[in-house]
């Protein structure tokens, strides 16, 4: 009989090495401006259930044979049929495969993974900034010079200032909605980049909850004209996910408010911000990315529906795997006193209702 590939060692390993988020993120600093000073605690709070809440989901795709209770839960949120055990090939090995290979590399991103080998991170904390506001870009316009990663203006082999609308990425980012504006990060930041957005530093005044964006630092090429440097993921957690968020505040209080009949969307603690744009920091967006923008689904209806029309975009979208991990995690999760992933009862959850009324209600499993 086949067994999914893993390895116990390192599903474990958070519970050995204790990781902060500044081994993570480079943490923006400060009270204002985008930092991050007042949130540490909660931050680290936030990491922390976030890699318990990862752990329990990939040991429980590894009784996927055992549990069906869990081929149930992958089969609601990734379209895996559920139809017994797995063989050893086949389309229905490769899907749990694909499911559980996206869950490790966020396990490995938020557990600041070293290679044995080269003792080297496998995800450098400097291509990825966390932000607690968007008020830290600038908005700039298209026709000002375009400045590099050192914030120095570009300029061609003839000495002449190149404009940001000139430079051929801007141009297209800038194209690619009327209302896009360039913001400068380097102003309040020492993350030299740009951002192409409608909204840019006015996105956290309102109900957002975060977001992640690429910032594009630009440097000088051999010939005098600007060439990108590495993109940046950066991590735009907005006030409201911390302060207005109708979330639980921890794993634990939301265990302690589940009933019989609670949506599981009702169940997902403010951490799951953090860990939704952890997805899309690592695997990035387009074809060969994760879903963004008004391509998501959030709903709980819709990440349930999605799945019958389209299985490739439910696998690629961010809030399937909240769901999914989150299930888990009540499902699984254990009592550890008070801290803010202690689970004190285990609840399975099932679908209820049709069509946009869908929801996963809560129930005791038999024991």
């Amino acid at each position: 009989m086949a067994k999914i590939p893993f390895l116990l060692g390192l599903t474990l390993l958070s519970r050995i090495v204790a990781v902060e988020i500044d081994d993570v993120f480079t943490v923006h600093p400060g009270p204002r401006d985008g930092g991050c000073d007042e949130q540490l605690g909660t931050l680290d709070q936030w990491l922390s259930e976030a890699i318990e809440s990862v752990d329990t989901a990939l040991l429980a795709i590894d009784d996927y044979n055992q549990d069906i209770r869990v081929r149930r839960s992958m089969s609601i949120f990734f379209g895996i049929a559920n139809s017994g055990r797995l063989g050893s090939t086949g389309a229905r090995v490769n899907a749990v495969a694909g499911v559980r290979a996206n869950i490790e590399y966020i396990q490995s991103f938020f557990n600041h993974r070293i290679n044995e080998e080269t003792g080297v991170a496998h995800y450098n904390r400097d291509d990825y900034w966390l932000f607690c506001h968007s008020e830290f870009l600038s908005l700039q316009e298209p026709s000002w010079p375009a400045l590099d990663y050192l914030a120095q203006e570009i300029r061609d082999q003839d000495d002449n200032q190149v404009p940001i609308m000139n430079i051929p990425d801007y141009a297209a980012r800038l194209g690619e909605d009327p209302n896009n504006r360039p913001w400068w990060s380097g102003e309040l930041t020492t993350l030299n980049g740009y951002y192409f957005s409608d909204t840019g530093a006015s996105y956290c005044y309102d109900t957002e909850l975060g977001l992640t964006a690429a910032i594009q630092p630009l440097r000088r090429g051999v010939d005098g004209q600007a060439e990108n440097a590495n993109p940046i993921a950066s991590i735009i957690l907005c006030p409201y996910s911390f302060d207005g968020s109708p979330r639980a505040d921890s794993y634990r209080d939301a265990n302690n408010l589940i009933h019989a009949g609670t949506n599981l969307a009702d169940a997902v603690p403010k951490s799951a911000t953090l860990l939704h744009e952890g997805f899309h920091a690592i695997f990035g967006a387009g074809d060969e990315g994760f879903l963004e923008d008004t391509e998501e689904l959030y709903d709980i209806a819709a990440c349930i529906n999605v799945v019958s029309s389209d299985v490739t975009r439910a696998r690629r979208n961010p809030e399937n795997y909240i769901f999914f991990i989150a299930h888990m995690f009540h499902m699984r999760g254990e009592e550890e006193g008070e801290e803010p992933w202690s689970i004190h009862t285990q609840w399975d959850f099932q679908l209820q209702g049709l069509g946009q009324n869908r929801v996963m209600g809560a129930f005791h499993p038999p024991q």
